[in-house]
């Protein structure tokens, strides 16, 4: 299977993160379901994939601050709560979007 890549990605709100792909899909991501989906060892057992952060400590209001590319595989986002340790692979925020992770 092709790894997704994107044409064009935009914070186009505190809420919400655009991805243009390059096959014409656009995925909308809602910054409380990309923050409960990070994928960093603070928030998924690295051992057995065991989430561990607690939706309950994740407002709802949570925003985005921020993106920022990492290399050529992926985004690390930023948000309101001080996190910004997660990387992102293009496969997996393609996963989100079409899983219904979005705005």
């Amino acid at each position: 299977m092709q790894t997704p890549q994107p044409r064009k990605a935009d914070l186009v709100s505190p809420f919400t993160f655009r991805i243009e792909w390059r096959d014409g899909i656009t995925t909308d991501l809602a910054a409380r379901a990309l923050r409960l989906a990070c994928p960093c060892a603070g928030c998924i057992e690295e051992g057995t994939g065991r989430a561990l952060l607690d939706p309950a400590t994740v407002p709802a209001d949570i925003l985005l601050l921020g993106a920022d590319l990492v290399g050529r595989y992926g985004l690390s986002f930023q948000w309101s709560d001080g996190h910004r340790t997660g990387i992102f692979a293009w496969p997996q925020l393609r996963q989100l979007g079409a899983a219904g992770g979005g705005a």
